[in-house]
C-alpha cells in the first residue's frame, strides 16, 4: 500500500457516511475510511447499507471492519470485498465506546496484542487472492502505552498500514494526544505506511505533524465535522471562512447526497447534530440551533434552513 503525505477524513460513527466523505474528497481530502461496521452481523444478518455504501468517487476507501473472532472478521472482510471491491479493509482497535467494549471487540483488544495479530493475520490470509491489503486503527493501548508489543504483532501478522490515535482506550479523549509516539511508531513500521491522528484542530498543523514525525498520512476527525473545508484550506494554504449561506448549501447538498441511501426522514434527524457543529463560531449560533432542532419533520428542517440562508443573504445586502 503506497501512502504518501496524505491527509485523510477520519472514520466517525455517525458522521463519515457516504455523503460527507464524497463532500470531504471534493474539498481535497485524499482517503476516506467507512464508519465501524460489526463483523458478526455482517456474516450473521448481512451488512448495513448505510455504513457500506460508498461511490467510485470516494476512492481511495477502507471499510472499517471490527469484532472479536480472527475467522469471523476474516469471513466478514471476505464478503465485503467481493461485493464491494474497495481498496483496503480496516480492522477497528481502536474503537473505546462503552457497547463496543462490552462486545470485547475494538478497543477492547488493545489488552491482548498477539490477539490483535491473529486477526490481522487471518484477515491478511483470506484476502490475498483478492489482493485486498489488510490496515488497522489502533490506540496506544488500553490501560498503559503498550504500542511497542501492539506494533511488533500488528507488523509480524502483514498489516499494510497502521493509523495510531496515539491515547489509550480509557483516555477516550481527554488529555492530549501524543504524538511523539506516531514519530516512535513510523520507526518502528519501516517501509509501512503510518497514519497519525487525534488532535488536528487546523490546517497549519497538518504540516507540522508530517514534519515533527515522518508519518505518511495525517487524519483529521472532529475539525473535519465542523469545518470541512479544513481540506481546501491545507491544499490552498489559506484560512478560509464560509459565509453562512455557503454552511447551509453544504448542508443541503450533503442531506440530497444522504437520500441515496437513508431514508429522508432518518436522514434529516441524523443530521441535525453536525448542522450544530457547522454553524459553530457563527454570531447567533443558539438561534440558529434552535431553528434547526425543533424542525419535526424534513420539509420544516428544509423551510428553516433556507429561510436562515435568505436571512443571511438579505443582510449582507
Amino acid at each position: 500500500m503506497e501512502i504518501k503525505r496524505e491527509v485523510i477524513l477520519a472514520p466517525m460513527a455517525g458522521y463519515t457516511h457516504s455523503a460527507f466523505r464524497r463532500l470531504c474528497r471534493e474539498l481535497g481530502a485524499d482517503r476516506v475510511y467507512s464508519e465501524l461496521m460489526n463483523a458478526t452481523g455482517i456474516i450473521h444478518r448481512g451488512e448495513e447499507v448505510e455504513l457500506a455504501y460508498f461511490t467510485d468517487s470516494e476512492r481511495p476507501i477502507h471499510l472499517q471492519l471490527y469484532g472479536r473472532n480472527p475467522e469471523e472478521i476474516a469471513a466478514a472482510a471476505v464478503k465485503m470485498v467481493e461485493k464491494y471491491r474497495p481498496e483496503a479493509i480496516d480492522i477497528n482497535f481502536g474503537c473505546s465506546v462503552k457497547k463496543v467494549l462490552k462486545a470485547k471487540a475494538a478497543g477492547y483488544l488493545l489488552q491482548f496484542p498477539e490477539e490483535m495479530g491473529r486477526i490481522v493475520e487471518e484477515t491478511v490470509k483470506a484476502l490475498k487472492p483478492y489482493n485486498t491489503p489488510v490496515t488497522a486503527k489502533i490506540r496506544l493501548g488500553f490501560y498503559e502505552d503498550t504500542l511497542e508489543e501492539i506494533a511488533e504483532n500488528l507488523l509480524k501478522a502483514g498489516v499494510s498500514a497502521i493509523a495510531l490515535h496515539p491515547r489509550t482506550a480509557k483516555q477516550g479523549f481527554s488529555g492530549s494526544a501524543n504524538w511523539k509516539r506516531v514519530k516512535d511508531l513510523k520507526k518502528m513500521a519501516g517501509d509501512v505506511p503510518v497514519i497519525g491522528s487525534g488532535d488536528v484542530r487546523d490546517w497549519r498543523e497538518i504540516d507540522q505533524k508530517f514534519e515533527e514525525t515522518g508519518c505518511d498520512g495525517v487524519m483529521v476527525g472532529r475539525a473535519a465535522v465542523s469545518n470541512p473545508w479544513i481540506f481546501k484550506e491545507y491544499r490552498e494554504k489559506r484560512d478560509y471562512n464560509p459565509s453562512v449561506p455557503e454552511r447551509v448549501d453544504f448542508i443541503l447538498r450533503e442531506l440530497s447526497l444522504m437520500w441515496e441511501f437513508f431514508p429522508k426522514e432518518k436522514a434529516c434527524k441524523a443530521i441535525k447534530a453536525q448542522i450544530s457543529q457547522i454553524f459553530k463560531g457563527i454570531r447567533g449560533k443558539a438561534k440558529l440551533n434552535d431553528a434547526v432542532m425543533r424542525s419535526k419533520s424534513c420539509g420544516e428542517l428544509l423551510e428553516n434552513l433556507s429561510r436562515i440562508k435568505l436571512e443571511y443573504l438579505k443582510g449582507r445586502d
